[in-house]
């Protein structure tokens, strides 16, 4: 057996995923970018993307046998889009690819810079955007600029994701919804639903009742 290959620090988790023909995914936003290689196995045609920061759930839809790796990059990368798809693209062989390669691509081409990600551990750990631009030694508008510039999104994004994503690990448990949501900071159980659906595509009750959407929720990523 090959030995497991060492990730680079700016990627948080490999996964893969087949699907046999025509299904549907959802994807739940999480925080993090991804690179994914996506190969139909019908036809040998293989590509790659990077993917968006989400901001709800979406669905993704496959219409024929698929293999798919991807490699969750850690929250506040920034990433070398096009240099690295070329890297990965050159790393293709006919049964897949080298992952390997596809990790020193990575490496080359992913960076995260300490500040942001100093900036992201103390919006999970303030009370506040204003406690956390404290804690960091900057003004509220600084800590604005810096995260819009180095994720795309400004602080209230990374504390609601943070929130949502820890409450609906939450719903695992037997906790009443309505203790969650005070746990969790949400004004009443309404509010807690309301975002649930808004971010997850779900209310907290049917989230509840889904194990592969609590598992997805589970998964690594910003907040959980």
């Amino acid at each position: 057996m090959a030995p497991a290959l060492l990730l680079p620090g700016t990627v948080l988790a490999r996964w893969q995923h087949t699907s046999q023909g025509p299904g549907t995914t959802t994807v739940l936003p999480d925080g993090c970018r991804d690179l994914v290689l996506r190969l139909d196995t019908a036809t040998g045609q293989a590509d790659g993307m990077v993917t968006p920061l989400d901001t709800q759930a979406r669905r993704v839809n496959t219409l024929r046998p698929t293999q798919w790796i991807g490699f969750r990059l850690r929250p506040g990368v920034q990433v070398e889009e096009r240099a690295l798809l070329a890297a990965a693209r050159a790393a293709r062989h006919s049964g897949g690819w080298d992952e390997g390669r596809v990790l020193s691509a990575l490496e080359d081409h992913v960076v995260l810079h300490a500040r942001a990600a100093e900036a992201l551990e103390a919006l999970q750990a303030c009370a506040s955007v204003d406690d956390a631009a404290r804690a960091l030694g900057i003004s509220p508008r600084s800590l604005e600029r810096m995260l819009a510039e180095a994720t795309g999104q400004p602080p209230r994004y990374w504390r609601a994701l943070a929130r949502m994503r820890r409450a609906a690990c939450a719903l695992s448990g037997d906790a009443p919804l309505v203790a969650i949501a005070a746990d969790h900071g949400y004004a009443d159980q309404s509010h807690f639903s309301r975002e649930c659906l808004r971010w997850l595509g779900h209310t907290p009750h049917t989230l509840r009742h889904s194990p592969d959407q609590l598992t997805t929720v589970a998964q690594p990523g910003y907040g959980a």
